[in-house]
């Protein structure tokens, strides 16, 4: 059943007071319009307990809007949505078309700094944001007492004699839920074993983010990825969040978590106040079998002010420093790859609490 307004409604109770589900959530489909963003496909969905966001089949089957009661949860760059014949990939290319967003999907075969490995040169956080989905489906339809929205799609990274990947994306949502869930199925469908460097850019902004708020982690173990990242103790206030500072420079840390006997974990952020005394919060639940790594990159800087919470299935120091250390999971020829993760939105005290009691067991077990 379906919980909105205070109230669970089953289909017919909720069906005797409005014609169309449409009038209280759903999902619809529209291209875009407008400058770089010409001719992109996208898909709106809004779940009538105030989550509302924007998929876009057209660029990777990301995110790049997402609000709960109206208010932003995401980071928006000054690039805006741009179509994907405006990609640049050479070096740091990649980011004249990093709009940002809620999620920005990074992978197959290579995520992380410009690289060259064996002989390829390979571009920031490679292709796969920059490519089209087809087989795109949107569904929604009541399955008993539950109203449940999906938007899928499938992306493929491919070159003629070389790796044919494919990421097919789900993405699921119910009436009255404050979350969603993204399924990934990532496939060789080669003859030759590839690199699997997914790292899923999830990304945080005003007023979410702000000088109250603090990530929340079950967290074992934290590594600077260099040394501007060490100085003015990084490491110690690498949770916490200050206000825009100007021309500040980016830092990224690698953390290690503790997680459930099944591998369940999570990172949190959450700010108890967000200007008007409001509490708000994300979580995202992810199994560290599945994304075995996490990178942060706190990037409180005036005019660009996000934090990045990134579950993967590497570190993205690069492909080669990757291969050196023997560090490098490949994905084998005509093989399959699962991933799952939860997003949702947080907005009471005691779900922060609960949260924080979650992650000092994690941490206690261990």
């Amino acid at each position: 059943m379906a919980t909105l307004y205070g109230k669970s409604w089953s289909k017919t109770e909720l069906l005797s007071y409005i014609g169309d589900v449409a009038q209280v959530a759903g999902i619809r489909p529209s291209i875009l319009r407008d400058g770089k963003a010409e001719g992109v496909s996208a898909v709106d969905a809004q779940t009538g307990a105030g989550l509302q966001f924007t998929v876009l089949p057209g660029r990777g089957m990301d995110i790049p809007d997402a609000r709960y009661r109206g208010i932003p949860l995401h980071f928006a760059s000054g690039t805006g949505i741009t179509a994907p014949a405006y990609y640049e990939e050479p070096g740091l290319g990649w980011l004249r078309s990093f709009f940002v967003g809620l999620l920005t999907t990074c992978g197959i075969t290579y995520s992380g700094q410009p690289d060259n490995d064996q002989g390829e040169a390979l571009g920031l956080h490679g292709r796969i944001s920059n490519a089209g989905a087809e087989n795109i489906g949107v569904n929604q339809e009541w399955q008993g007492d539950e109203y449940v929205m999906t938007i899928q799609g499938m992306l493929r990274e491919c070159r003629a004699m070389g790796e044919f990947m494919t990421l097919t994306r789900r993405i699921e949502t119910r009436l009255g839920w404050k979350k969603f869930i993204l399924t990934d199925i990532i496939e060789n469908r080669g003859f030759a074993p590839q690199p699997l460097m997914m790292l899923y850019h999830f990304n945080f902004g005003f007023p979410l983010l702000g000088p109250n708020a603090s990530v929340v982690a079950p967290i074992l173990k934290t590594e600077p990825r260099n040394e501007q990242a060490r100085q003015d103790n990084g490491v110690a206030e690498c949770l916490s969040v200050p206000a825009p500072i100007h021309a500040y420079q980016e830092k990224v840390f690698f953390h290690d978590l503790a997680a459930d006997d099944n591998g369940q974990t999570f990172m949190a952020l959450l700010n108890p106040d967000i200007g008007n005394g409001q509490p708000l919060g994300v979580i995202e639940r992810f199994n560290i079998k599945q994304l075995p790594k996490f990178t942060q990159w706190k990037m409180p800087c005036q005019g660009f002010y996000v934090m990045g919470l990134e579950p993967g299935t590497v570190t993205p120091i690069g492909r080669s420093a990757l291969r050196k250390e023997n560090a490098l999971p490949m994905l084998d020829a005509q093989a399959q790859y699962q991933i799952s993760i939860e997003i949702e939105v947080i907005d009471t005290l005691a779900d922060f609490e609960q949260i924080r009691q979650h992650t000092a067991r994690l941490v206690c077990k261990k």
